[in-house]
C-alpha cells in the first residue's frame, strides 16, 4: 500500500491534540457552526500554505510550528469574513476560489486556482487529487449532494482533501484521506468518486 499525505495541520489546546485541521463546531456562532465549513476549509489551506511555503508564511498569523486552537479559531474566523455563508450555506465553487485567491492578493501572495467540476470518470477525479498531493498541494472539496450512505452527514459540505491510498499495482487510488470537522477520515476512491447522476462534487487547488 502506497500512502501519500501532506504535512497537514494539527491543532492542538494545552498539548493535547483536537483536530486534524479545523472544525466549525469551534466557531463561538450557531450559524457559523452549521455553515462554517467552507470558511474552516479555507483556514486550512491559509494555514498549510503557511507552514510549508516560505513566501506564504506570512497568511497565517498564529504560530506555524505548533498550531493551538485559540489561534486557529482566529484564522477561521478572519476566513469567515471572505467566505461569509448566505441562506444556503457557502456551496460556491469558483466564489470560494475567487475569495481565496482575493484573500492572498490582499496578503501580497498571488496564487491560481485550479477547479475540476463535473468529471466523466472517476478516474479523472482521481488523477486530479494525485497530481496536487503529489505535489503537496492540498484540496478544497465541495460535496454538494452524495448518494452514498457513509456520506449522508456530509452533504452540501466542504471538506479538504490530504491524502490518499494506493496499491501498489494499481492505478486507482483505494482511499481517500481528508480533514472534515477536525478529524482524519478515510473513505474510499470507487465511493467517494463514483459518477452518478445524483453525485454533485468539485475540487479546487490552489498553485503558488
Amino acid at each position: 500500500m502506497i500512502i501519500k499525505e501532506i504535512n497537514f495541520p494539527v491543532i492542538y489546546d494545552n498539548h493535547r491534540k483536537i483536530g486534524y485541521g479545523g472544525n466549525q463546531d469551534w466557531f463561538s456562532g450557531k450559524w457559523q457552526q452549521k455553515a462554517g465549513c467552507g470558511s474552516t476549509s479555507g483556514a486550512n489551506l491559509a494555514a498549510y500554505y503557511a507552514a510549508n511555503i516560505p513566501a506564504m508564511k506570512h497568511i497565517y498569523k498564529g504560530n506555524l510550528d505548533n498550531f493551538n486552537q485559540a489561534e486557529f479559531l482566529e484564522a477561521m474566523n478572519e476566513m469567515y469574513r471572505y467566505m461569509t455563508p448566505g441562506p444556503f450555506g457557502f456551496p460556491y465553487v469558483k466564489k470560494f476560489a475567487d475569495q481565496f485567491v482575493i484573500f492572498c492578493k490582499e496578503r501580497g501572495i498571488t496564487i491560481t486556482p485550479h477547479i475540476l467540476e463535473k468529471y466523466k470518470t472517476k478516474e479523472e477525479a482521481f488523477d486530479f487529487v494525485k497530481k496536487y498531493i503529489d505535489n503537496q498541494i492540498p484540496i478544497a472539496l465541495l460535496i454538494l449532494f452524495h448518494r452514498a450512505p457513509e456520506l449522508r452527514e456530509d452533504n452540501w459540505h466542504w471538506v479538504t482533501i490530504s491524502g490518499y491510498e494506493q496499491e501498489k499495482d494499481g492505478r486507482e487510488l483505494t482511499s481517500v484521506i481528508m480533514s472534515n470537522c477536525g478529524v482524519r477520515q478515510i473513505v474510499k476512491g470507487d465511493i467517494l468518486f463514483e459518477v452518478h447522476p445524483k453525485n454533485t462534487l468539485s475540487m479546487i487547488a490552489f498553485e503558488h
